[in-house]
């Protein structure tokens, strides 16, 4: 309902597993794929890479209540344009999605703050290392 609510979005599919989701980028080839990162049959992950070999322009947001760097990290390098962490708000699913057409990456405030930490932490490593 909140997706429908947008003007310049139209939800064409929903999938109730992850196996689903893959057969319906198949298919449809979205232009974006908004994912749960736990599902039945198969990880909002595999879902990703999975979509991604079967639609390359498919981008996609993988929305989840886990925030730890493993989960993101993993999200991004197979494939996610962007991770929403559930509870941010729905603005951020939607401001996601855009920011995805326009083909740019997002994560949630909470997880740009974790990156940008994380990034400053290996640069005063690296600086020590030196």
């Amino acid at each position: 309902m909140l997706l429908d609510a947008e003007e310049d979005l139209q939800v064409i599919g929903e999938a109730g597993d992850g196996a689903e989701a893959v057969q319906l980028v198949r298919s449809l080839c979205p232009d974006i794929l908004v994912t749960d990162l736990l599902m039945d049959g198969m990880n909002g992950i595999e879902v990703t890479e999975l979509a991604r070999k079967h639609s390359p322009a498919t981008q996609v947001i993988i929305l989840s209540m886990y925030s730890s760097d493993t989960y993101v990290s993993a999200a991004l390098e197979h494939g996610a344009t962007g991770y929403v962490v559930k509870g941010s708000g729905a603005d951020e699913l939607v401001r996601a999605i855009h920011e995805a057409m326009f083909g740019r990456r997002y994560l949630s405030p909470p997880l740009t703050e974790q990156s940008i930490m994380a990034y400053r932490q290996r640069g005063k490593d690296a600086a020590l290392d030196s």
